[in-house]
């Protein structure tokens, strides 16, 4: 898979995130009320970097924001996305990793910047003390465990677990002690998402989509999208948006997921579903052609070593590869079957065993067509029944 693929939490978090008029009002209603009364939002700005170390960025997205105070005094804010499904207890130590990183980097520039003077007459100004730029953390959490995890950084040195400790009290001047300012949004009640209607819709979303059918909300996320869209930007973030839910949602009902986008959005609806169509079948495309080639090699390897001929392994190989394809597209059609249609499980073995007999790829690309496009399980049922060799369809 991609990487956008395997991180869908971060791509989602990213492209809303990255609007400079989303992440004030995000801003505005998660940050600290006594930071946010001190902050002019209106000049924030996106910085480029990227502080997140390589090994952290499967569960880490990260976006940097500099802006000022009313006094025009220089802050910089790190959103950090938690995508993990359940609490990390190193998560302050990665934070204090992401935070030196920063400001390293500022103080390499400050020195790049600023040489050392020549001559003792030199600029009061070119003397002038320099310092680095305040960063306050968001740790932005929707994963499905409760997060049980204190955020003290402290806790992590030996005989400074609990604050109140003697040892933990005669070193507080000594040794770092600070905690990221932590927003649960598995927590928040719904009727306290406040702010424009793209944040409210993107936070409800990364709320519920660990719930089975997105927590019953599809509706009222629809709903919110068919005011979005209308806005600069509209469509490239409800595309976005259903990127996110096809690749993310848990049990979601494919076929009411299509009854509703096209109710709600009857102009554009075609269009979206064709974008929600193309992101149901390449997930299960990677999903199911990185199993069965690999699975193909595997055994076309096999075959071939045990012949002990390099003729043998070059064919197994080939034979393989074709063999993963084929299975790769028999495994989209059957999530796609159980997306549209939830099968019984004898159903479901059934068009399976019919999969196993169509070995054309041509053919499966047609039923993965009529899958999307056939209103009942009935009628697919007997579509995939003309695609059925003769000889097991007179069986």
């Amino acid at each position: 898979m991609t990487d956008t693929i395997a991180n869908p939490h971060d791509a989602f978090f990213k492209q809303y995130l990255s609007q400079l008029a989303v992440a004030a009002d995000f801003l505005r209603q998660h940050l600290p009320v006594e930071v946010a009364d001190l902050l002019d939002l209106t000049q924030l700005q996106l910085e480029k970097d990227s502080f997140v170390d390589e090994r952290l960025r499967g569960a880490f997205s990260d976006l940097i924001y500099s802006t000022v105070t009313r006094e025009q005094t220089p802050v910089r804010i790190a959103l950090l996305c938690e995508h993990k499904s359940s609490p990390d207890a190193w998560v302050d130590f990665q934070v204090l990793r992401y935070q030196v990183g920063y400001w390293v980097h500022e103080f390499d520039r400050l020195q790049a910047a600023s040489p050392p003077d020549e001559e003792p007459s030199a600029s009061p100004r070119r003397t002038r003390r320099q310092t680095l730029t305040p960063i306050l953390v968001l740790l932005v959490y929707h994963g499905r465990a409760e997060w049980n995890v204190a955020l003290r950084f402290a806790r992590h040195l030996s005989g400074m677990e609990e604050p109140t400790a003697p040892l933990a009290q005669a070193l507080a001047r000594y040794v770092p002690d600070f905690e990221p300012h932590f927003v649960n949004l598995s927590t928040l009640d719904d009727d306290a998402i406040q702010g424009e209607v793209v944040t409210r819709l993107f936070v409800l979303v990364l709320k519920h989509i660990f719930d089975h059918g997105l927590g019953g909300h599809l509706d009222e996320i629809l709903r919110m999208a068919s005011e979005v869209i209308r806005q600069p930007s509209g469509m490239e973030m409800v595309m976005a948006l259903l990127r996110y839910i096809g690749r993310s949602a848990v049990k979601l009902d494919k076929t009411e997921m299509t009854q509703k986008l096209l109710a709600y959005l009857p102009k554009e609806g075609g269009a979206l579903m064709e974008t929600m169509a193309q992101e149901w079948i390449e997930e299960g495309k990677a999903i199911g052609f990185a199993a069965g080639k690999q699975e193909g090699i595997a055994e076309g390897k096999q075959e071939g070593i045990a012949a002990g001929k390099q003729e043998g392994i070059a064919e197994g190989k080939q034979e393989g590869i074709a063999e993963g394809k084929l299975a790769a597209q028999r495994q989209t059609l059957l999530r796609l079957i159980q997306w549209r249609f939830a099968p019984s499980d004898a159903d479901y073995a059934h068009y399976a065993a019919q999969l196993e007999q169509i070995c054309h790829l041509d053919n499966l690309g047609q039923l993965v067509d009529h899958v999307l496009i056939i209103p009942t399980q009935a009628e697919f049922a007997q579509t995939l029944q003309g695609y059925v060799p003769a000889t097991e369809a007179e069986h």
